[in-house]
């Protein structure tokens, strides 16, 4: 079905090597209830040499969608170079291996009609529950949001997977910085920063859900979290954000929390095994932004 000419939505996806996921991804797209005139998708292959093409041009057929590709350069530069095709008016993100709800797109645009030129800030759901390093992550994750968007209507915080923004706005901030070319972690808290300090606002909408099945194991646990130190520490980098105004570093009484949140979300071995699993996240982010600061992490500008 061919996309609507100026279409309201554009829901951006990167994909690397995925291509089970992002089939998955397309599949839960179909039901979306949204009428398919008010709505585009645009595939960014993030691999200049994945053979995607054929399995996204039978999904072409089904979907408002277009693709494009590009040599390895990273989520967050994917993503700007899916803004860059997008016609619609505003920009939804979202992970090649999230799974949506049939309302999605419906409660996105709902929320764009009630706020306008504001951030939409979606909320993300463990689609692994059984994987112990997945729900590591997503308590994790729940307690970010927690945090840093306690207020809904004056949030802090719109994670890459689920967020929303006006095409104008995100192309006005230069989209996402190029800092983090390749560092997959700190890129969506970047943007965040950034936006607020343009005096613009981001609301958290916690009904604006998706699921996302990222599948972990140990070893991909670490190293998903030694990049999110990587990407913490160009975040916090002065060069980066700014000598006179950039973020500074938590607190502890907000690791003491986190370190607590196990036992409120669950009892016995498992809050122990969480509790574990919370520990070498944070080591492996330390580990991350030391190496930052030691080898001299080098940025695209």
């Amino acid at each position: 079905m061919m996309a609507h000419a100026s279409p309201l939505i554009s829901v951006i996806i990167p994909t690397y090597r995925r291509q089970t996921e992002i089939q998955q991804c397309l599949a839960s797209l179909t039901s979306q209830t949204y009428p398919q005139d008010r709505w585009e998708v645009v595939v960014v292959i993030d691999d200049d040499s994945e053979p995607l093409d054929p399995v996204l041009a039978e999904w072409s057929e089904r979907l408002p969608l277009r693709f494009t590709r590009q040599p390895h350069a990273g989520c967050g530069i994917a993503r700007n170079t899916g803004s860059s095709q997008a016609r619609g008016r505003y920009l939804v993100f979202t992970d090649d291996d999230c799974i949506f709800p049939a309302d999605w797109l419906s409660r996105y645009a709902e929320h764009f009609e009630r706020t306008g030129d504001c951030v939409i800030a979606g909320r993300t759901v463990n689609a692994l529950p059984y994987n112990p390093y997945c729900r590591a992550s997503q308590v994790l994750q729940d307690y970010l949001l927690m945090h840093f968007n306690s207020c809904l209507d004056d949030a802090a915080l719109a994670v890459g997977c689920n967020f929303g923004v006006p095409a104008d706005g995100f192309r006005a901030l230069g989209g996402f910085s190029a800092h983090y070319f390749q560092v997959a972690g700190a890129e969506d808290r970047d943007f965040s920063w950034r936006w607020r300090k343009q005096g613009r606002r981001i609301v958290f909408a916690p009904d604006v859900v998706v699921h996302h099945a990222h599948r972990l194991t140990f070893a991909s646990f670490l190293r998903q979290h030694f990049n999110y130190g990587r990407g913490a520490w160009l975040f916090h980098h002065p060069q980066v954000q700014g000598a006179q105004n950039h973020p500074g570093l938590e607190d502890h009484s907000f690791y003491a929390s986190l370190f607590l949140r196990p036992w409120v979300v669950c009892k016995g071995f498992s809050a122990a095994r969480l509790f574990v699993l919370l520990v070498v996240s944070q080591i492996a982010d330390t580990v991350g932004y030391l190496s930052g600061l030691v080898a001299k992490v080098k940025w695209r500008t």
